[in-house]
Parts: C-alpha cells; sequence; structure tokens
C-alpha cells in the first residue's frame, strides 16, 4: 500500500501511514505533493550512475543530472532520496557486479567500500515506523569547525584558570579562566 501524501509504502496491514496521519486505504485523500527534483542523491562513476539511471527511468522516479568530468551528480525528489540511497546502501554490490568486465574493473579501481560511489552514506539506523534510514555525508565543513569551539574554550579557560591561580597569582587571569571554562559547554554544538 503506499500513502496518498508522501508516497511511502508499506505493507497490506499497515492501514494508516506514521507520517502523514493519513489512512492508506482513503480514495479522497489529499492529492500528492508536487514533485521536485531537488536532492542529491549521490556523485556516481559514469557507469554506475548510467546503471542507476535506468533503474530511477524504469521506477518512473523523477531526475535530473549534474554530469563532471570524472563523476556525475543525480538528483531526485527529496521524498524518494533516503528510501533510495538506503536501498542503494543494502543493493550497491549488486549494481557493480551487472556492469560490464572492463568498466567493472575500472569502478573497483576506485577502492574502497563503494567504489564508485564518491558520497556515500557512513552509517545508518531503523527508524519507529521501521524503516532503514542512512546518515549521508553532507557539506557541513563549517558546521563541524563550529562543533571544536565549546571544547576548544573549555580546556583554554582550564590552562588559563590553572596559570591564573598557581605560577602567575593572578586572581583576574583565574576568573577569566573560569569563565571560559564554563562558557564552553554552553555554546550549541
Amino acid at each position: 500500500m503506499r500513502c496518498p501524501r508522501c508516497q511511502d509504502e508499506y505493507e497490506d496491514h499497515v492501514v494508516v501511514c506514521p507520517d502523514c496521519g493519513i489512512n492508506l486505504s482513503d480514495t479522497d485523500a489529499p492529492p500528492p505533493v508536487v514533485v521536485r527534483v531537488d536532492a542529491r542523491l549521490g556523485r556516481f562513476h559514469p557507469a554506475v550512475a548510467a546503471q542507476l539511471l535506468q533503474v530511477l527511468e524504469r521506477r518512473g522516479i523523477a531526475h535530473d543530472t549534474v554530469s563532471a568530468p570524472d563523476a556525475v551528480a543525480i538528483v531526485v525528489d527529496r521524498s524518494h532520496r533516503d528510501d533510495l540511497r538506503a536501498e542503494l546502501a543494502l543493493t550497491y554490490g549488486d549494481l557493480v557486479r551487472r556492469l560490464d568486465g572492463e568498466v567493472a574493473a575500472d569502478v573497483l579501481a576506485d577502492g574502497g567500500s563503494t567504489p564508485g560511489w564518491y558520497d556515500p552514506p557512513r552509517g545508518g539506523y531503523v527508524d519507529r515506523a521501521g524503516r532503514l534510514v542512512v546518515d549521508g555525508e553532507d557539506d557541513d565543513s563549517e558546521h563541524d569547525a563550529a562543533r571544536v569551539i565549546g571544547p576548544g574554550l573549555v580546556a583554554a579557560g582550564a590552562v588559563l584558570l590553572v596559570v591564573g591561580w598557581y605560577v602567575l597569582d593572578s586572581a583576574a587571569i583565574a576568573v577569566a579562566g573560569a569563565a571560559l571554562a564554563l562558557l564552553g559547554p554552553l555554546l550549541p554544538r
């Protein structure tokens, strides 16, 4: 059964979509959401991307590609991306095995656990609805850099506190160090 709003598929015994709260058997449910091609599925070796595009076309999933000399980025609708990434993470080896001999050797030369998939998910979990959810590698380098500010302030504050109290015998430096050490854990991560 398929939810008329989010288009997720469920087994026959499920009668209500856990995400939308809509009866899966309703005929007067709201129309499906407008399909937008706005979420990157991943960057792939051109041969792997060609195989994957055939799968998307067979399933009728709207998609777009952004080609570069050595990789093809595939973009799909956000509502399909997570399910496709989860399925692809589980069956990626089968996809590579279906490639021709020389092309498969070229893809396998990339190495790694998913050769030819340049930004694969790094982990996953099963959500409360029983679906596999994979965590992608998003381009959050700025966000990752901000994660070290709090622990850095705690470390700098501890050093200033010890140096100000024991070495320099300066209450002002010790208080500044204590303030930094207390401020560090309060910063959002």
